[in-house]
């Protein structure tokens, strides 16, 4: 027969406090069973780990404990208290009010005969029910092991699921730094939980993506515990020399090491990113966990792979790939940060560099491309405490206080020649000035500090402005062009050209861009650049697009029919063309005047448009997909945002910018970005269409990368559509010229 426990006169000890304990609250309104307790208990170690007791001698007490503590594993809770209600009303506070749900509750109750209704029991989510004349010492034991065990198995599942959700989290996201780190986050927790060790440990990467220079060395990206301090900081500023040393061994023999209680974990993408996490536990041996590890490892790789492949985007699309400041997207986002927080005094500067286009010409591309290095190496070092930013081609921004940054001090930056292979460089720069004040968007202060600068430019070189209101007067130029503008549509003096749309994997002609062309009174083209952003402005767009749209349908029939090919037609559709509330029922009406199939189209979005109201953008394009239109997102790689969002727009294609197809040269070829967005495309099963090929060589770059369709002047220029059929019938002719 198991020992009884009997209740002696000592005094409750403390329980353990300096390792890792389960933690147990006795709720009971007589001392001796606290006593008793601790007795059969206090020097127990239960699942591995030592028992620390904390008291409660009324449920009143308990809930003030609780409260504040709501790590406890099992509560040890007499029914009757206070009252006979007490210990269930606790319960209740417990699961209801406190929605703690993994705490193991255990009713005790020195009354004979007395047993709670099975229905609190159920109700309640109580895990036992025990008489105090039944827990022998074993008893107590063996009750407080289960309940101690079904306690660890849900916390193990709770922190599993969590660690899942953050790597899937960030796996999604493209926020610089913190899709990286959150999912290096996620690492930590789900690999703690799987193996149930304390959260205590560091994730560290060589080759980190968010770095704009190549980086060779450790840093560590992700943190917990103790750890927490050396996040972004170098591997070998971690003041744990055997941490160290065992990093560096892992990260020499590219393979997991298990030694001294500790654990290092090695992982490498195909794309040679190296990441080691550490635990600050040794992982155990047995086969299962081996497997489990295993299995980890392969999907880990993976998220790594996804996650790098994000990062590597969200840098190509906030910070210039050249010179290694913030890119024009980049100092856009943190002009409107201030805005939105009304930060005072503050200033933009533009910054362009004189005659930088002859100096370009005379010294060679590779040359001023040194030189715009250096000037903006000169400009960070000067306003080191501002925002640096290329704004464009040799066009720099600064955004700073107003008391901090003059037009001065920027001066002085140009003061002394520049220097590329000893020979010196002398530049001057001109400079538009304007004062974040009421503007209501941060496109309105750059284009107000812009025309700071073209007054400064075309008052004297090397010359300052400050905006003033009045040179909004230059906008009258502006307002004459949508006049002729107006007066040319009225008049039928706009037409549409078509620009072939080429299959590279068999070289034959898919479809066509329709493009909208305006030629003025003189006989003068107007370049689109100009008047489209104008008609977007005025609202002329709408009647312009619903033409466009039209025209085109009714071409595409015409050249299907008489080619005999299956083709179809790709028309560009502005934001404000989108925002209309009848857009879909003008799609329908213009298909059904042409009597043309809806599969035959495709709308061709800016990516700015993809990230503007997402939920309502999302909901459009999901109509317009129920009409078997296509959607194409234009210009990728220029501005979006946001990646996680791109996954879910129902769209089928995505069309590489033509400034990106240009660095694909024989002499200086840079194709980092053509090459993610590429892989990112065939990674979602989407469709990807270069814009601006011109060469051969280009051709057979976009060929070997795996880059489905081609348009551009290496194939044909945009066509009149009495020009059509002739080039269709002289390229079949020669089809295989390029493929």
């Amino acid at each position: 027969m198991d020992e009884l426990i009997f209740a002696e006169e000592t005094s409750l000890s403390d329980s353990p406090s300096d390792e890792s304990c389960w933690k147990i609250l006795v709720v009971d309104d007589e001392q001796d069973v606290h006593q008793s307790t601790i007795l059969a208990l206090g020097r127990e170690r239960l699942c591995g780990r030592p028992l620390q007791f904390d008291h409660a001698y009324s449920s009143e007490e308990a809930k003030k404990i609780l409260s504040t503590k709501s790590d406890y594993a099992v509560i040890l809770l007499d029914v009757v208290m206070e009252n006979d209600q007490a210990g269930f009303e606790l319960v209740r506070y417990v699961r209801e009010d406190l929605a703690i749900r993994d705490t193991r509750i255990i009713l005790r109750t020195g009354q004979p005969g007395y047993a709670p209704e099975l229905e609190s029991i159920a109700k309640y989510e109580i895990n036992d029910y025990k008489a105090k004349s039944e827990l022998t010492r074993n008893k107590l034991f063996t009750t407080l092991t289960a309940a101690i065990r079904s306690y660890s198995q849900i916390r193990a599942l709770q922190l599993s699921k969590k660690g899942l959700e953050s790597i899937i989290r960030a796996s999604k996201e493209l926020l610089y730094l913190r899709g990286y780190k959150e999912f290096a986050d996620g690492v930590i927790t789900q690999l703690t939980a799987l193996f149930n060790l304390p959260a205590e440990g560091l994730v560290c990467v060589k080759g980190y993506p968010g770095e704009h220079e190549s980086n060779d060395e450790l840093q560590v990206i992700a943190g917990a515990g103790r750890f927490r301090e050396y996040i972004l900081k170098p591997v070998a500023d971690i003041a744990l020399p055997h941490v160290v040393k065992l990093i560096k061994e892992t990260a020499v023999s590219k393979h997991h090491i298990f030694k001294d209680n500790l654990s290092c974990l090695y992982f490498r993408t195909p794309d040679q990113v190296e990441m080691i996490v550490y635990l600050a536990e040794q992982l155990n041996d047995r086969p299962n966990d081996m497997s489990l590890l295993e299995l980890f490892s392969t999907n880990i790789v993976a998220s790594i792979d996804n996650v790098t492949l994000l990062e590597q985007r969200h840098e190509y699309a906030y910070r210039d790939q050249l010179l290694g400041v913030p890119n024009r997207l980049s100092f856009l986002q943190s002009i409107e940060s201030h805005l939105q927080n009304q930060t005072p005094d503050l200033q933009i500067i533009l910054i362009d560099i004189d005659q930088f286009g002859a100096i370009n010409d005379t010294i060679g591309t590779e040359n001023g491309d040194i030189l715009l290095q250096h000037v903006s190496d000169r400009l960070q070092a000067a306003h080191h405490e501002q925002l640096v930013a290329r704004v464009s081609g040799d066009t720099f921004g600064i955004l700073g206080r107003m008391d901090e940054l003059s037009h001065d001090t920027i001066a002085g930056s140009f003061e002394e020649p520049f220097y590329i292979q000893g020979s010196a460089h002398s530049l001057s720069a001109t400079q538009g000035q304007v004062r974040l004040d009421a503007q209501k968007a941060a496109t309105e202060v750059l284009a107000q500090a812009n025309t700071a600068l073209k007054r400064a430019k075309q008052t004297l070189r090397g010359s300052y402005q400050s905006f003033q209101q009045d040179m909004l007067k230059e906008t009258e130029s502006h307002v004459n062009l949508l006049q002729n503008l107006r007066k040319a549509f009225d008049q039928e003096h706009l037409f549409m050209v078509y620009q072939p749309k080429i299959d590279l994997s068999t070289g034959e002609l898919r479809g066509f861009e329709a493009l909208m062309r305006w030629k003025n009174a003189l006989g003068e083209f107007v370049p689109p650049i100009e008047f489209i952003p104008i008609a977007e402005v005025s609202g002329l767009i709408v009647p312009l697009g619903e033409w466009a749209l039209r025209r085109s349908l009714v071409q595409i029939k015409q050249i299907r029919e008489i080619s005999g090919l299956d083709l179809t037609v790709a028309v560009n559709v502005s934001v404000v063309q989108f925002a209309q509330p009848k857009f879909i029922s003008m799609l329908k009406n213009a298909i059904e005047y042409a009597g043309v199939d809806p599969s035959w189209l495709e709308l061709e979005v800016t990516e700015s448009f993809a990230m503007h109201d997402f939920n309502a953008v999302k909901a459009l394009i999901d109509s317009i997909a129920s009409l078997g239109i296509k959607v194409s997102i234009d210009d990728f790689g220029t501005g979006f945002s946001s990646l996680s969002y791109l996954e879910k727009l129902n769209v089928q294609s995505l069309k590489i910018d033509k400034s990106f197809i240009d660095r694909i040269t024989e002499s200086d070829c840079d194709t980092r970005i053509p090459e993610t967005i590429i892989r990112l495309g065939n990674s979602l099963g989407l469709d990807i269409v270069a814009e601006g090929v011109e060469t051969l060589f280009q051709v057979e770059w976009l060929k070997r990368n795996q880059c489905d369709f081609a348009q551009g002047y290496f194939f044909a220029k945009p066509l009149f559509s009495d020009q059509i059929q002739p080039w269709i019938e002289q390229y079949s002719s020669g089809l295989n010229h390029a493929f």
